[in-house]
C-alpha cells in the first residue's frame, strides 16, 4: 500500500498524538491528604476512577483513531503492493510517437526531441522492472501494437531503439486502451507507463478522455515549455481572370505563435518536384496578426495540365509543419455539363440559356460547355465530367441522384438551382442529402414583396475571393423576388452571397472529394435580376474556376487521415519530391499500409478496371502532415490534470505519478466510513461514561 500524498499519511499518525499528550498534560496531580473520617469514601472513589480509567482509555484510542483514520483517507492510499514487494509484473509501454513528438524536447537538450526524452523515459521504467517481469511494446500513432505477446525486458528495450515518430497524428486513447486489454489477457499483475509531452498536438483535452484502465497506470511527462512554431498551413492556387497556361499563381498561408510579435516576415520557397525550378517569396505579418500569406508566381511548361509543388520555411523547433505539398491544375479538361431539357415555351429564357451565357458570352471566349437531358443521367454517364450544373434538379430520379452524388465524392464540382416551375416531385430531399448531414430544403417556394436585396458587405468566401474588392458594388442593384429556404449547420454549408435578412443565396459545401455549389433564386428574371446585373458573368466562371481549384486541393491527404482515391494501389515517388524512393502500399479502404509515409508529392497508380468508379482520379497526390497534430503547445495544465484523473506535481521525464484514481478513491471513501463509524462509537460511549448532573431537588 503507497498513497498519492504520503506526507498527509505521514501528518495523520502525527497527529495521532494529539490527543494523547493532551491526556498527559492535563492530568490532575493529586496531593494525598489522610482524613481517617473519609476513609470508606475514599475507597469508594478508588473503585469509581478504577472503572473510569478504562473508560477513559477506551475514549482515547477512539479520538486517536479518528483523527488516523482522516488523515489516512486525505491521502489517498492506493494499491501498489506487487511493485512493492518486487513481484515480477507485465508492464505495458504506451511511447507517444505522434507527429508532435518530432518538436524539440527542450532548449536545454538540443538536438534531443520530445520523441527521444519519452523514449528515455520508457527505458527507464523497463530497467527499474522486478526479475522476471514482461513487456508489452505500444505506440500512439502508426502501427499501435509492436509486440504480439509480452517479451523480456532486454526484447523491449531493443525494439523500442528501432521505433521513429511518424507523421500520423497521436490516438493516446486507442493505445491505452489496446494496452489495458492485452493486461487483462495476462495472469500476472498489470502496469502501464504513458510516456509524452502531451502537448496540443498529442492530445485534445476536451475531445478526449482518458480512459479507466485495470492496471495501475503511470505518466511520464516529457513536456517543455515551448510556446509553439511557425507552420505553413495551406497553399492554394489563385486563378487571375482567363486560366493562364504560362504561369500559376499561388497563395502560400504562414503562421507564427502569439508571442512572436518580433518576427515580422518570414522567407517562402515554392519548388515545382518535376523541373526543380523554385521561386522566393516573404510572408509579411500585419502588426498583432499570427497569419500572413505569400503569393508566388510560377513559370509552368504549357504543355503539363498537372503539377506538384512544395512549399517550404526555414527549419525551427517543430520541423514537420515547415513543408506543404499541393497539386495544381492549370487547364480544365473537360467542357462544362449543363443538365437540362430544351424548352421552346419560355419567353423570359431558361437558368440553363441565362448560365451558359454567362460561361461564354462571346463565342470561343470562356468556359466550353455542353448540354445533357437529365433522363440521361445513368451510370457511368458522368464519367469524366469535372464541372455540373444542374438546372432541373426535378427531372432527376433515384439513380440520377446516385449517379451525381458518386461523382461529387470522386471529385467533381456540382452546381444546383432551383426550377423555376411548381412542381410535385420530390427533389428538395435528394438535394439536400447531396448537400451533406443536416441540411433541409423547405418545399414551399417564398415570395418576398418588396424584394429582397444582398447585403452590402458579404462574407469571405473562397468563390467568390477574387472579385471581393468589388463585391460591395456589385451586388448593390441585386433584387429577388422569389427563394427557396436553404437550412443548415455552420460546418456543413459555408455561405457564399446572403440577403438582407441573412438568409442565404448561394451557399458551398464539401462531399468526399468533391464540392457543391447551391443557389436558392433560379437564374431568370421571374425569380431575381441575378442574370440581368453585372455581377452574373464573373460569379459564373468564378465559380468554376474556383471550384476547380478546392477540386485540387481534395488531391491533398492527410497522413493517417484522409483516404486516397478508389481504386488506388500504390504510391510511387516523384522525382525532386521529399518522400523517398519507396513505393507506398495502399490498402482497399484507401489508407496508406506502414509507417514511413514523408510529407511530398507522389504518383497514384490504379488498379485495372477502377477508372470507371474513380471518375477524377489525379495522377499525383500530395502528401501532408495535419498541421493540428504538429501543435507543440504546452496543454493547459488545468485541463491536463483533469484530462489525466490524476494530481501532477512536477512535468519531469523522473515525476511518475500513479494515477489509479479509481481505487484510491474507493479506499478513500471506506476509511471516511470508517471515520463516521468511530465518531458514532465515541459520542455514544461519551454520554455512557459521563458524570450524571445532580439533581436540583
Amino acid at each position: 500500500m503507497t498513497f498519492i500524498s504520503p506526507w498527509l499519511a505521514v501528518a495523520g499518525a502525527a497527529a495521532m498524538a494529539l490527543p494523547i499528550l493532551i491526556h498527559l498534560f492535563l492530568r490532575r496531580r493529586q496531593k494525598p491528604i489522610e482524613w481517617a473520617a473519609m476513609e470508606l469514601l475514599r475507597r469508594a472513589v478508588q473503585q469509581s476512577q478504577r472503572a473510569r480509567r478504562v473508560e477513559r482509555w477506551m475514549l482515547l484510542v477512539l479520538r486517536c483513531l479518528l483523527l488516523l483514520l482522516v488523515g489516512l483517507a486525505i491521502a489517498r492510499p492506493a494499491t501498489m503492493s506487487t511493485i512493492a514487494l518486487n513481484q515480477p509484473v507485465v508492464l505495458g509501454i504506451v511511447l507517444d510517437n505522434g507527429v508532435a513528438s518530432r518538436a524539440a524536447a527542450s532548449p536545454a537538450t538540443p538536438g534531443q526531441s520530445a520523441f527521444d526524452a519519452a523514449r528515455g523515459a520508457c527505458v527507464e521504467s523497463i530497467r527499474a522492472l522486478p526479475g522476471g517481469s514482461l513487456v508489452h511494446v505500444l505506440t500512439t500513432s502508426g502501427t499501435i501494437e509492436h509486440t504480439s505477446e509480452a517479451v523480456d525486458p532486454d526484447r523491449a528495450v531493443a525494439i523500442l531503439g528501432t521505433l521513429a515518430p511518424t507523421n500520423e497524428p497521436s490516438r493516446v486513447r486507442e493505445a491505452v486502451d489496446r494496452a489495458d486489454d492485452a493486461l487483462r489477457r495476462t495472469t500476472m499483475p498489470g502496469r502501464i507507463v504513458l510516456a509524452s509531452p502531451f502537448s496540443r498536438g498529442a492530445i485534445d483535452t476536451e475531445a478526449q478522455v482518458l480512459p479507466a484502465t485495470k492496471a495501475t497506470l503511470e505518466i511520464r511527462d516529457v513536456g517543455s515549455d515551448d510556446q509553439g512554431t511557425a507552420a505553413i498551413v495551406s497553399m492554394v492556387q489563385r486563378t487571375l481572370g482567363p486560366q493562364s497556361t504560362g504561369s500559376v499563381t499561388v497563395d502560400v498561408t504562414v503562421t507564427r505563435p502569439s508571442h512572436e510579435q518580433a518576427r515580422r516576415s518570414i522567407p517562402v520557397t515554392v519548388t515545382d518536384v518535376m523541373t526543380d525550378r523554385s521561386t522566393k517569396a516573404d510572408a509579411v505579418f500585419v502588426e498583432g496578426s499570427q497569419r500572413a500569406v505569400a503569393t508566388v508566381t510560377l513559370v509552368v511548361d504549357p504543355s503539363v495540365t498537372e503539377h506538384g509543388w512544395l512549399a517550404s520555411i526555414p527549419a525551427d523547433r517543430q520541423p514537420a509543419d515547415d513543408l506543404r505539398s499541393a497539386t495544381i491544375s492549370t487547364l480544365s479538361a473537360d467542357p462544362v455539363l449543363v443538365l437540362d431539357r430544351e424548352r421552346l415555351d419560355v419567353d423570359e429564357g431558361s437558368s440553363a440559356q441565362w448560365i451558359e451565357r454567362a460561361l461564354e458570352p462571346i463565342a470561343g471566349m470562356g468556359l466550353a460547355h455542353r448540354r445533357m437531358d437529365p433522363s440521361e443521367v445513368r451510370t457511368g454517364a458522368l464519367k469524366g465530367s469535372t464541372a455540373i450544373i444542374i438546372c432541373r434538379p426535378e427531372l432527376l430520379d433515384a439513380t440520377s441522384w446516385a449517379e451525381c452524388t458518386t461523382a461529387c465524392e470522386s471529385g467533381a464540382l456540382l452546381v444546383v438551382v432551383p426550377p423555376t416551375e411548381d412542381t410535385f416531385v420530390e427533389w428538395q430531399d435528394p438535394c439536400a442529402a447531396l448537400l451533406g448531414p443536416g441540411v433541409t430544403i423547405r418545399r414551399e417556394v417564398m415570395e418576398h414583396d418588396p424584394p429582397r436585396r444582398l447585403q452590402p458587405q458579404q462574407p469571405a468566401s473562397p468563390i467568390t475571393q477574387l472579385i471581393a474588392s468589388e463585391l460591395t458594388d456589385l451586388v448593390a442593384p441585386v433584387e429577388v423576388s422569389r427563394s427557396v429556404v436553404i437550412d443548415g449547420p455552420s460546418t456543413t454549408l459555408s455561405p457564399i452571397l446572403t440577403m438582407d435578412d441573412g438568409s442565404p443565396l448561394m451557399v458551398l459545401s464539401t462531399r468526399g472529394r468533391g464540392v457543391v455549389v447551391m443557389l436558392a433564386s433560379a437564374p431568370v428574371p421571374s425569380w431575381s435580376t441575378l442574370a440581368t446585373k453585372p455581377i452574373f458573368v464573373p460569379l459564373v466562371q468564378e465559380t468554376i474556376r474556383q471550384g476547380e481549384v478546392l477540386l485540387d486541393a481534395g488531391g491533398s491527404v492527410m497522413i493517417g487521415l484522409g483516404r486516397l482515391p478508389e481504386g488506388t494501389t500504390e504510391l510511387r515517388p516523384v522525382r525532386g519530391s521529399t518522400t523517398g524512393e519507396a513505393s507506398l502500399t495502399v490498402d482497399p479502404s484507401g489508407m496508406i499500409v506502414g509507417d514511413e509515409v514523408q510529407p511530398g508529392i507522389m504518383q497514384a497508380i490504379q488498379a485495372q478496371g477502377a477508372s470507371a468508379e474513380s471518375l477524377r482520379s489525379p495522377s499525383l497526390v500530395a502528401l501532408n502532415v495535419d498541421p493540428t497534430a504538429c501543435d507543440p503547445q504546452r496543454n493547459d495544465a488545468a485541463r491536463l490534470t483533469a484530462w489525466l484523473n490524476q494530481t501532477i506535481t512536477t512535468p519531469a521525464v523522473e515525476a511518475s505519478t500513479d494515477t489509479t484514481a479509481r481505487s484510491s478513491t474507493r479506499a478513500s471513501v471506506w476509511l471516511l466510513l470508517a471515520a463516521a463509524v468511530v465518531i458514532l462509537a465515541e459520542t455514544l460511549l461519551g454520554r455512557m461514561f459521563s458524570v450524571p448532573e445532580p439533581s436540583s431537588t
